[in-house]
C-alpha cells in the first residue's frame, strides 16, 4: 500500500528545496499557467506576482492539511472565497489548468517524478479543489 502523503512530501521538498521558497519552480509554475490561456493571464494582469508566488507555495501546504484533516480553516476559506464567483470566478477548466500546469512544473523540478508521484500530487490537491469548486458553486 502506498502512503501517498509521504510521496507527495517527498516530491514537495524535492520540488521546493526541502521545503523553501523555490522561485525557478514557483516562476516556472506561472510560466506555464499563465500561457495556457488568455482568461488566465488576463485574471493575472494586475496581481503583485511577488505576493502570488508566496500565495502558492502557502497553499500547496493548505492543501496537504485539508488532505490530511478533511477540515477547513481560516486560509483554505479564505482562498475558497476569493476563488468564488463574486471576486474571481474560476471556472472548471482554469483548476485544470492550474493542476496540469503544476504537474509540468514537478516533472522538470523533481527528478523523481513519475506516476506514482503524480498520483500522489493529484489526490492531495483533489479534496481542496472540490472544496473550492463546491463554495464557488454556492457564492453568488
Amino acid at each position: 500500500m502506498q502512503d501517498y502523503v509521504d510521496i507527495f512530501n517527498a516530491s514537495f521538498a524535492r520540488a521546493l528545496k526541502n521545503d523553501s521558497y523555490n522561485c525557478d519552480f514557483i516562476c516556472r509554475f506561472y510560466e506555464i499557467f499563465l500561457s495556457k490561456s488568455d482568461a488566465i493571464a488576463n485574471l493575472f494582469s494586475n496581481t503583485n506576482m511577488s505576493a502570488q508566488k508566496t500565495m502558492l507555495h502557502d497553499s500547496l501546504h493548505y492543501m496537504l492539511e485539508f488532505f490530511e484533516s478533511a477540515k477547513t480553516g481560516p486560509h483554505m476559506e479564505s482562498i475558497a472565497r476569493v476563488h468564488s464567483r463574486p471576486q474571481h470566478a474560476i471556472d472548471d477548466e482554469m483548476y485544470d489548468d492550474w493542476v496540469e500546469s503544476l504537474m509540468e512544473a514537478l516533472r522538470e523540478f523533481d527528478p523523481l517524478f513519475d506516476d506514482q508521484v503524480e498520483l500522489a500530487w493529484r489526490l492531495v490537491l483533489s479534496p481542496g479543489i472540490t472544496y473550492m469548486k463546491f463554495v464557488r458553486d454556492r457564492l453568488t
